[in-house]
């Protein structure tokens, strides 16, 4: 049988396991070839050779899990590795090279096994994630490295 203090004591720490907040979870960098920042770039790959109509490989700056988020810091690459001639894909009547980056920021979040786009970045002209820190209350850490 258990007692009422017991009973109190395992509540209250189910309780505050709910209400943890998500950067008191450590934040890992996924490394090269695990098969968790396969299955991310695969997902964000899919979406990127949509918009460009080009096959693209990445060159990672930032790969960052907590949790069940992602963020990817990404840069397109040709699938030999060249930087990217924006101006013959599919992108091409949206592509302003005096303006727009050579980066694509991507905030993904896993449901079950599979990783899935919550935002997206193509080619930002400024810092996208400060307001999906924000709206999803997630920490600077995930983003950005002080």
């Amino acid at each position: 049988m258990v007692s009422r203090r017991e009973l109190l004591i395992v509540m209250v720490g189910a309780a505050v396991a709910l209400v943890t907040p998500s950067h008191a979870q450590q934040i890992i960098m996924v490394e090269r070839g695990s098969p968790e920042r396969k299955a991310i770039l695969d997902v964000v790959r899919a979406a990127v050779q949509r918009r460009l109509g080009i096959k693209v490989i990445f060159q990672v700056e930032r790969l960052a899990v907590l949790g069940d988020w992602a963020f990817a810091g990404l840069r397109p690459r040709t699938e030999t590795g060249g930087r990217i001639d924006y101006r013959r894909t599919l992108y091409a009547k949206n592509f302003d090279p005096e303006q727009d980056s050579d980066t694509v920021d991507v905030l993904l979040r896993r449901k079950g096994a599979a990783w899935t786009i919550v935002e997206e970045a193509f080619l930002p002209t400024d810092v996208v994630w400060e307001e999906w820190q924000r709206k999803y209350k997630l920490p600077r850490a995930l983003f950005f490295v002080e």
